[in-house]
């Protein structure tokens, strides 16, 4: 089994580029999704946030509001420490779990999709890390839209992660996403192709399954 880590910085699009990798017959580990469901109530982070922040942090319905969250850690990076000390562990097992089931089912990739991959030390779980690129400029705007931000807000989310150099310097492969979904989905299939040619086939039946489908939806 190949590890592929798919990182980079906030709204730069990571999920695009692992998607893609998806049709190969790889699996995706999210680690954002992973958060998401351990911050329900009564998950491992939901229990850590409660204890440490306290009920403020919780909307009507007793969910934690991210948004409150954010705007406590990324103003605050002792919080923003104390929060990456916390949930990595957490996330950490349960991303390990995932590995060892897929390995057991003989699954060929798996794609770990996580922004903090090096931050985190995740890297090291990688075979590979390809990091998705953005133009900064596109990047705020992208956040400022996708998550109802101010610039400030934005750009300070952006700021409290590592530099896109960094990035790119301890990258294996650099995805570039500043042109087009088009451009990002082409240098992720050469290179898939050109990695991993005994899961062309796999790529292909993907594409005729779209296509069938297509074609039914057409037919009603």
């Amino acid at each position: 089994m190949y590890v592929i880590g798919v990182t980079g910085g906030i709204a730069c699009g990571k999920s695009m580029v692992s998607n893609e990798i998806k049709k190969y017959g790889a699996k995706i580990v999210n680690a954002d999704s992973m958060a998401h469901w351990q911050m329900q109530p009564y998950g491992e982070i939901y229990n850590a946030y409660i204890e440490h922040f306290g009920k403020e942090i919780l909307n009507e319905y007793e969910q934690i509001d991210r948004r409150i969250v954010g705007e406590k850690v990324f103003n605050d990076k002792v919080e923003l420490q104390w929060i990456n000390n916390v949930t990595h562990p957490i996330l950490l097992k349960y991303m390990r779990q995932r590995l060892v089931n897929y390995q057991q089912q003989g699954i060929p990739i798996v794609v770990l999709d996580v922004p903090l991959l090096f931050e985190a030390g995740w890297n090291k779980e990688c075979d590979e890390v390809w990091v998705v690129h953005l133009r900064r400029s596109l990047q705020i705007r992208r956040l400022m839209i996708r998550n109802e931000l101010t610039q400030e807000e934005a750009a300070l989310r952006i700021g409290a992660q590592l530099t896109a150099d960094e990035r790119m310097k301890r990258a294996d492969i650099v995805i570039n996403n500043s042109k087009n979904k088009k451009s990002t989905r082409t240098q992720v299939n050469k290179l898939m192709q050109y990695k991993f040619p005994h899961l062309i086939t796999n790529y292909e039946n993907y594409l005729t399954k779209m296509m069938n489908n297509e074609l039914g939806m057409n037919i009603e």
